[in-house]
């Protein structure tokens, strides 16, 4: 899904509260769909239960840690962007997160415009991986689709176009 067309789901996990509830609140105002985990088993079952497009992952929690937090949530939802975000920062927490391909890893505190333009570019790079025009076609067909036989003709025509590019 594009921001154009859909909000985009966005997973923010944090143990601080009043910091999560606050971002939460200003991505909102800005049409991002938000949902707070405040705590790495929150956001193991808030992946499970919901499709994100980016999560913006602390590194410190008080169950997990973010490194564990990031690996599980990116094995349920693979083309999940992460943002790792700490106050605690160390060149191995670092190296962790790029190996498990963090979209990036900030360090508090962050200016708040920052923030939401990494979310912006971590979800439009979502969409390139996944093809998410497709996606967007797909879903407005099935919408529209008056019988499963014109939405199976019409699949087939988008699978055709997008097999030639």
């Amino acid at each position: 899904m594009t921001e154009e067309n859909s909000p985009i789901r966005l997973l923010i996990v944090d143990d601080e509260e009043d910091l999560a509830t606050f971002l939460a609140h200003r991505l909102r105002k800005r049409g991002l769909d938000v949902t707070i985990a405040l705590s790495g088993a929150e956001a193991i079952s808030a992946a499970t239960e919901l499709k994100f497009h980016v999560a913006i992952v602390d590194l410190k929690l008080p169950d997990l840690d973010g490194i564990t937090v990031m690996e599980e949530i990116k094995s349920i939802q693979p083309f999940l962007e992460i943002l790792m975000l700490t106050g605690h920062g160390s060149h191995d927490s670092a190296w962790e997160a790029g190996r498990l391909q963090a979209f990036r890893y900030l360090l508090k505190p962050f200016a708040f415009d920052e923030l939401y333009d990494l979310i912006l570019a971590a979800a439009h790079h979502r969409c390139k991986k996944m093809g998410c025009e497709f996606e967007d076609r797909l879903e407005a067909l099935m919408a529209g689709a008056t019988s499963p036989r014109d939405l199976i003709e019409e699949s087939e025509k988008l699978r055709r176009e997008y097999e030639q590019e």
